[in-house]
């Protein structure tokens, strides 16, 4: 992913219905994103068309997930599973061991996409946040 794909990217994420900061917050921190992990975000594209796009990040221990989704017209079609495993190799490729991944509580239904690539709870977590 680069910064040029942005805009269809957000466009995106909005179609596939995950909760989305205003644009203009967002793109500052996928800007962000991207520089800090410039070889773990990703696009998947046909017919010069981003259809998916998924956020892998390294903190220098652990990396994450964020933001995967394709486009409702592609679902079900092994496009998130192919964004996910590239993203993972990736991740992996830069020294990542274990990854994190979180699940907004209005999207429970892709909790089984993710149980099917090995994904579980992590010992009863419970994540946290503070806006600054």
């Amino acid at each position: 992913m680069i910064m040029d794909d942005f805009e269809k990217v957000y466009e995106l994420w909005q179609r596939a219905e995950l909760y989305m900061e205003p644009i203009a917050e967002k793109k500052k921190e996928v800007a962000l994103m991207i520089k800090i992990n410039p070889t773990t975000c990703l696009v998947g594209i046909e017919n010069n068309h981003i259809i998916g796009a998924c956020m892998g990040l390294f903190n220098g221990r652990r990396g994450w997930i964020y933001h995967l989704a394709v486009d409702p017209v592609y679902q079900h079609k092994g496009y998130g599973s192919l964004l996910l495993k590239k993203t993972e190799e990736a991740l992996k490729k830069i020294g990542t061991r274990a990854i994190n991944l979180f699940v907004d509580k209005d999207n429970l239904e892709v909790v089984p996409f993710y149980t099917k690539k090995h994904y579980s709870t992590f010992n009863k977590s419970i994540i946290l946040r503070k806006v600054l």
